[in-house]
């Protein structure tokens, strides 16, 4: 493994799971007791090691940490990201790699994942490297147990957080740079609240910015300036892993010290690569890399 220059402290933290994606596209409309012919691509997945992979793709020192099955999968998915610019840590479990499913045709689609709790990071979690994350300038986590989060928060005061997935728990609001959902998520927070509403009552907890993803439509920046919309760069057939390759995107705009109002447009241009792809993951988000961009191995 690479050792890091300890006098950089702009790396990006990432944490959350690792899973092996089995992405099935049916040819024809999915029906229920028939044999459904399809095309499958198998990749390894889960939405924040996808982020992991997409930063070490775009040149970020990414620091990912993990929980990883003790299998042959668990150690092919450290070493692949070990070829991007990532440093890989965490403990493995003593299970099989979860697997996550998605079975879809052009309208609708099924979903299943194997995880088990034992792949959560949860209570107060001693043994994660807080020493390494807490020189990152900017940290990503979808992990939602509040005694971890607490921990996390905690030993990390100078990294700047970003929640993904879903709206933090509420103690921890204050706590978070920014919160990025989709427009389901938002909407299952808000209620009967309109979503840009419900955006602005989280400012007021503490968070500097809600993105909300829009998927076709772009996405929506809420910010105590107000609410500035962005339309999708392009359409594109393959949904899956579209928000991850955003969320990257994101990160190579904050790491370059850009304003938040600037950020989403590199954000938009890497979901729109992936868009493109039938797997969740592409090699061609290295095409939106800087000069500046980390390129040590």
């Amino acid at each position: 493994m690479k050792e890091k220059d300890v006098s950089v402290m702009n790396g990006i933290a990432v944490i959350g799971t690792s899973m092996m994606d089995l992405v099935v596209l049916c040819r024809q409309a999915m029906e229920m007791e028939r044999c459904n012919k399809a095309q499958i691509v198998r990749s390894f997945g889960g939405s924040m090691h996808n982020v992991a992979y997409n930063c070490g793709c775009l040149g970020l020192e990414t620091h990912f940490i993990s929980k990883f099955g003790r299998d042959d999968t668990g150690l092919a998915i450290i070493n692949e990201l070990q070829k991007k610019t990532c440093f890989v840590y965490g403990p493995v479990v003593n299970q099989n790699t979860p697997v996550f499913i998605s079975a879809s045709d052009s309208e609708k689609g099924l979903y299943f994942s194997s995880i088990q709790p034992e792949f959560l990071f949860q209570g107060e979690a001693e043994d994660l490297p807080y020493c390494v994350i807490s020189e990152c300038a900017w940290g990503i986590t979808d992990q939602t147990d509040p005694a971890f989060l607490k921990t996390l928060l905690s030993k990390t005061l100078q990294t700047r957080w970003i929640f993904s997935g879903q709206i933090p728990p509420e103690a921890t609001l204050e706590k978070w740079e920014g919160i990025v959902v989709n427009r389901d998520e938002m909407n299952a927070y808000a209620g009967a609240v309109p979503m840009a509403q419900a955006a602005k009552a989280l400012l007021k907890k503490g968070v500097s910015w809600v993105i909300i993803t829009l998927d076709k439509d772009g996405a929506l920046l809420v910010t105590m300036e107000g609410i500035r919309p962005y339309p999708a760069l392009q359409d594109g057939a393959y949904p899956l892993g579209c928000g991850d390759a955003f969320l990257s995107g994101l990160l190579l705009g904050l790491s370059q010290d850009k304003p938040i109002e600037h950020c989403l447009h590199p954000a938009l241009a890497a979901a729109a690569i992936v868009l493109q792809e039938p797997a969740a993951l592409s090699e061609k988000l290295c095409q939106l890399k800087t000069p500046n961009s980390s390129q040590s191995q």
